[in-house]
């Protein structure tokens, strides 16, 4: 039974150095370099367990350098000395492998300085007393200085890692219990009793179920690690989102500013002078002017009149205020009525489900769209009628232009300011715009997720 656990930890400790450093050369993560150096040096200590392997290290290696009581007296002190490597390598892999140099770094470093000290001290006092032949020295202070400081360290932080760790956490101390558990007990036995099998039987039964728990550590770690990195893509996309969205909505922002000024000149200014010539012309006629002359200035107050209804018609456009007094549809609405008041061009508006009222600004971009999408059919269609349909589907809106011009090839056609316009509006909107044309006419569909509008 002792042979195959002993196989079985090599094994694993063989595995579980090759994957350390692996993952240490893929993620440059610390916990994985100091994990790799544990295992190597764990490695060296249960190959020590072996007897033959133990006396090999004695008689064939060490009896080069030391006389044969030396190499004895040697590989005890080593033996001992190994196990302050790969606790204070052990200690510090979990520092990093639970994330708490993150959390607590302060501590953590400091932790870590004070374990480096000590890892000098034992070096120190290795070579001192195995100078001068004191191997009870150093196991006493293995035994009465070094595990009682592990063990302070760890009861220390775990508090603070149930704290700040992730739930990987649970594998891990799990394994790590049960390790220190059964690495206490075969201590005990190694100072107290003489029974060696049961010594090495409890020792490497503790590292078996330490790794097995490391693994599921290790597997819930990288699902985490995974998760972090989604969160931290998708918090970059969204704030990318969110930064694009308002270099939008700055730049639909100054539009409509401009729009507005353009409109209030276009009413106070241009009508104005309109209104004052129709005024000096209407004195003059008046004043005694022949019948033909009158006639002439009666046709030119008519052109003022239709110029000054032009001006009002474009300002409106520019700025309608209908939006605000009584929403998108109406105002939709009222903006076909103006353009069927030609006789070669007609717009049917057709409305379906339950009006669902949304910020002024939204609904001015939504007009935006319909009114920019209307100016390309009248510009390039060459059409004779248009639908405009407007259709609320629970939190989604629908919109239909469609017409029965010329059509065009998408692939072909050149995007101009208009269409540009167009898409920033969408891109605001966070909704989606479907283009299909053909010879027989061209059916523009947009579709919106109210729950995204601003």
């Amino acid at each position: 039974m002792i042979e195959f656990i002993w196989h079985a930890v090599i094994s694993y400790l063989m595995l579980f150095l090759v994957l350390s450093i692996s993952l240490h050369l893929y993620t440059k993560d610390k916990s994985f370099k100091y994990y790799a150096f544990y295992n190597f040096t764990l490695i060296l200590y249960v190959l020590t367990k072996k007897e033959w392997i133990y006396y090999y290290f004695v008689d064939t290696i060490l009896s080069q350098f030391f006389a044969k009581e030396d190499a004895v007296s040697f590989a005890k002190f080593t033996n001992w000395y190994i196990q302050v490597v790969f606790y204070n390598f052990y200690f510090i892999f979990s520092i990093y492998f639970l994330d708490l140099n993150k959390f607590i770094k302060t501590i953590t470093d400091r932790i870590i300085k004070f374990l480096t000290i000590i890892l000098v001290f034992f070096t120190v006092l290795f070579f001192i007393t195995f100078r001068i032949n004191k191997f009870e020295l150093f196991f006493e202070s293995f035994q009465f200085l070094y595990l009682p400081i592990v063990l302070i360290l760890f009861f220390y932080l775990l508090p603070k890692t149930l704290k700040h760790s992730g739930k990987h956490k649970y594998f891990y101390l799990t394994g790590l219990c049960f390790y220190i558990i059964f690495a206490l007990i075969g201590f005990y036995l190694s100072v107290y009793t003489k029974n060696n099998g049961n010594i090495i039987k409890y020792f490497l039964t503790g590292i078996l179920i330490e790794n097995f728990c490391f693994v599921l550590g290790l597997a819930y770690k990288i699902k985490l690690v995974n998760e972090e990195n989604q969160k931290s893509k998708a918090a970059i996309a969204f704030e990318k989102q969110n930064q694009e969205i308002s270099k939008l909505e700055a730049l639909i922002d100054g539009e409509e500013k401009e729009r507005q000024r353009i409109a209030q000149e276009l009413h106070d200014g241009l009508n104005g002078d309109l209104s004052a010539i129709k005024y000096r012309l209407s004195t003059l006629e008046d004043s005694g002017l022949s019948n033909i002359a009158r006639e002439d200035i009666i046709k030119v107050i008519n052109m003022v009149d239709e110029s000054c209804a032009q001006v009002r018609s474009i300002s409106h456009n520019l700025m309608p205020s209908s939006i605000l007094d009584y929403g998108l549809i109406e105002t939709v609405k009222e903006y076909c009525f103006k353009m069927n008041s030609t006789d070669d061009f007609k717009i049917d508006f057709q409305f379906f489900g339950n009006y669902i009222a949304l910020s002024k600004k939204t609904e001015t971009v939504i007009y935006r769209i319909v009114q920019e999408l209307v100016v390309n059919i009248l510009k390039h269609a060459k059409a004779t009628e248009a639908i405009i349909q407007f259709n609320y589907r629970d939190d989604e809106l629908f919109i239909t232009v469609e017409d029965n011009g010329i059509g065009f090839n998408e692939n072909t056609i050149s995007k101009g300011i208009g269409h540009k316009n167009i898409q920033t509006r969408i891109d605001f909107l966070n909704a989606q715009l479907d283009v299909d044309s053909s010879s027989s006419g061209t059916s523009y569909t947009i579709s919106i997720d109210l729950n995204k509008t601003k």
